[in-house]
C-alpha cells in the first residue's frame, strides 16, 4: 500500500503542504484537508484516498480562485465556467464551485444582468443589451425577468442618444435617416426610434 513519505509546507503558499508518496512528489494540496482527514508523514493510504484528497484539495483551490475572481466584479456563470477551466480545473470541481457561488448568491445571473442594464441602457437599446448579455452567457429568461424589475424608460434614453448624435448636424432628411439607422444599430426599438426623432426639425421642403 503506498505510504506517505513527506509533508512539507510550500514556501510561497502556506496553506498548501507538498505531498511525497513512496518518495516521490505526489501533488501540492490543501494543509485544511490534511489537517481534516488527519494525514500525517508515515501512514499508509489506498489509491483511493489519495485521489479524494486529490480532488477535495483541488476542489478548495478552485472555490478560492473563483472568489478572488469575482471579488473584483460581479460575473455570469459562465465567465465563472470558462475562468476556471481556463485554470486547468475539471468539470465536476467547476460545476461544484458555481453551485457553491450560487448557493452564497456570489453568482447570480439576474443580478448580474439587472446592474448591466442600469449601466448601459441609456445608451442602448434593449435588443443589444440583450444581445451583449447572452454574449456573456446568461439565458434569455434571466435577462427578461431583469428587465421585468428594472425602470427604464427607452423612449428618453433614444430621445437622449438621438439628440446627442445631431449635435452640431445639418438638419436634413438624409441626416434624419442616419440617425434612425443609428438609434436602431444601438438596439432600441422601431417605436423608440420614430419617437426619438419625432420632433425633428429638418431644413428640406
Amino acid at each position: 500500500m503506498p505510504k506517505i513519505t513527506q509533508i512539507s509546507v510550500q514556501t510561497r503558499n502556506k496553506n498548501r503542504c507538498n505531498l511525497f508518496v513512496d518518495g516521490e512528489f505526489f501533488a501540492g494540496v490543501s494543509t485544511e484537508i490534511l489537517l481534516k482527514e488527519r494525514i500525517k508523514t508515515g501512514d499508509e493510504v489506498d489509491r483511493a484516498t489519495l485521489a479524494s484528497l486529490l480532488f477535495e484539495s483541488e476542489k478548495q483551490e478552485a472555490l478560492g480562485k473563483a472568489v478572488d475572481y469575482i471579488s473584483k466584479a460581479l460575473k455570469t456563470k459562465k465567465q465563472v465556467k470558462d475562468y476556471l477551466l481556463r485554470k486547468g480545473y475539471s468539470e465536476d470541481i467547476v460545476w461544484f464551485c458555481i453551485d457553491k457561488l450560487k448557493e452564497y448568491a456570489y453568482v447570480d445571473d439576474v443580478e448580474y444582468s439587472k446592474r448591466y442594464i442600469n449601466s448601459v441602457s441609456k445608451t442602448n437599446g434593449k435588443k443589444l443589451v440583450e444581445y451583449k448579455l447572452m454574449s456573456k452567457g446568461v439565458k434569455k429568461e434571466d435577462i427578461s425577468t431583469a428587465f421585468e424589475n428594472t425602470e427604464i424608460d427607452a423612449k428618453e434614453n433614444a430621445k437622449a442618444v438621438a439628440e446627442k448624435y445631431l449635435k452640431n448636424k445639418e438638419r436634413t432628411k438624409e441626416v434624419k435617416a442616419k440617425a434612425y439607422r443609428y438609434l436602431i444599430s444601438r438596439g432600441f426599438s422601431y417605436d423608440e426610434a420614430s419617437y426619438a426623432l419625432s420632433n425633428f426639425d429638418d431644413n428640406e421642403d
